[in-house]
């Protein structure tokens, strides 16, 4: 039987300290990868600098890149050795655009199996070698996050095709298994996904840009494969939301500027992969201008920012419009 090749595609944007962590971690696992595919999405806070010391790369790119530049170099690591592909890109894609390079670049190598997350992000030394071990159950594999301080998140829900919105587990079945469960869609936080999901639904979507592309790639390959849950811990979470404050009796997540926007804009986007899959209904546009009163009133009591109300109807404008280029 051919050896199935493992593949990280790891998406950078000025976190370099973070960065160095997530890739220090991947050199480390106890099933050892065959390549990192590195997405800098033209940091401006010297990643490039930082990877050439830590030794990932021989040295910076040049300034002043018109298209995305890729330095190779192949690093050990005890008895294996890892192929890092640095791409510096020119322009920064946000996350939507780099996990597009990335799965791009390692799908037209051969790789079978591709690892991916964000920067923040850091697998602990097996968390690999139990997520293979569960790709008996479907092609696509996610892990459960941790907390610095051990917390786990808690995560019982699924995405409704037809209301267009997350809906809690209520049968219980989450509970009954102790190790996994199934999921409809996924985060670009430690998803490992098969070369055989690529081929059938394509590469990440750039236009989302920033939030909701890693939601969508997972939904679409919920389509064609169990996407499978793995209840452990496998991954730390580096950055913590704010705290959330409580608007008419629940919970509401605090969000930056930048999520406002692209949060509201980017349901279209979603609503569109819902129509081509046929189980939209009108419901799903009720749900989201309800979601958007709801935050327009968080802003006014808690944020009381002009800037922000404007940022949250300036998304919902853009994406009745099909406006879906960067903000």
């Amino acid at each position: 039987m051919e050896r199935q090749s493992i593949a990280a595609v790891v998406v950078t944007y000025n976190r370099k300290e973070l960065l160095l962590e997530c890739l220090e971690a991947l050199k480390c696992q106890t099933t050892a990868l065959d390549a990192i595919y590195l997405i800098d999405n033209a940091s401006t806070d010297e990643t490039p600098r930082l990877l050439a010391e830590a030794g990932f790369i021989d040295a910076p790119p040049a300034d002043g890149l018109r298209e995305p530049l890729e330095l190779h170099k192949k690093i050990s690591t005890g008895d294996a050795a890892i192929d890092i592909y640095y791409v510096r890109m020119h322009r920064n894609t946000g996350g939507a655009g780099g996990f597009h390079e990335g799965v791009r670049r390692a799908y037209e190598r051969g790789v079978h199996w591709l690892w991916l997350m964000d920067d923040d992000v850091e697998p602990l030394k097996n968390a690999l070698e139990v997520m293979m071990s569960f790709t008996f159950a479907g092609r696509v594999v996610l892990p459960n996050k941790k907390f610095a301080d051990g917390t786990v998140l808690s995560d019982d829900s699924y995405f409704s095709l037809s209301m267009g919105k997350m809906m809690p587990v209520r049968n219980g079945t989450f509970a009954r298994n102790s190790r996994f469960s199934f999921k409809n869609y996924a985060t670009f936080e430690g998803m490992l996904v098969s070369r055989t999901i690529v081929e059938q639904i394509g590469y990440p979507d750039r236009r989302f840009f920033y939030i909701g592309d890693d939601f969508v790639y997972g939904l679409m390959a919920s389509l064609y494969t169990n996407i499978v849950f793995v209840k452990e811990g496998l991954f730390y979470k580096k950055l913590k939301r704010q705290d959330p404050k409580t608007l008419m009796g629940r919970e509401s997540v605090r969000l930056k500027d930048m999520e406002i926007y692209y949060r509201v804009r980017n349901m279209f986007l979603i609503f569109e992969y819902m129509k081509k899959i046929g189980t939209f209904t009108p419901l799903a546009y009720i749900s989201l201008f309800m979601n958007v009163i709801k935050s327009a009133l968080g802003i006014v009591v808690y944020d009381r920012s002009p800037r922000r109300l404007y940022l949250l109807f300036k998304g919902l404008k853009d994406g009745v419009f099909k406006k879906f280029t960067k903000w």
